[in-house]
């Protein structure tokens, strides 16, 4: 079966806090990066400008599959349909025991979907609104996923 990873829209952009891979090998900071290995501008201290300059000319950008192959980012895209279901139904349990009211866990909680695409975005979601749960969310993937 073929995989339906989509490539990342060109009209999205730089997205700040995806991982990005060298595409085309370039010098920087007094080294050589090569062709798709990772590039952690952020650890590194590299100015915002610069990395959109260089994603803008293409010598970075962002890559489901050396996500996969490095396993970093989100690692969403590497879940079925059951396995997302399982992470969204774990992610409301914990906020359940956090919320104090019924109404208060109906507004918060990760909304679900039958298409993965839409169900790995409303994660997403979910996960920019309620950074308290950035951890867990880290040690339930990395359990759904199994430790490699």
């Amino acid at each position: 079966m073929k995989d339906m990873t989509p490539i990342h829209p060109v009209y999205l952009g730089w997205q700040v806090d995806w991982p990005l891979f060298v595409k085309i090998p370039f010098s920087s900071g007094g080294r050589n990066w090569i062709k798709g290995e990772e590039f952690k501008w952020a650890e590194l201290g590299v100015d915002q400008d610069r990395v959109a300059k260089l994603y803008s000319i293409s010598y970075v950008h962002h890559n489901p599959e050396l996500e996969k192959q490095n396993k970093v980012g989100d690692r969403l895209h590497e879940m079925d349909e059951g396995q997302l279901k399982t992470l969204v139904n774990l992610l409301n349990a914990e906020l359940k025991s956090r919320t104090v009211s019924t109404k208060d866990y109906q507004e918060k909680r990760c909304r679900q979907s039958r298409i993965s695409m839409k169900q790995r975005g409303l994660i997403r979601r979910f996960l920019y609104s309620n950074k308290w749960c950035e951890e867990f969310f880290y040690e339930t993937r990395d359990k759904i996923l199994g430790k490699d």
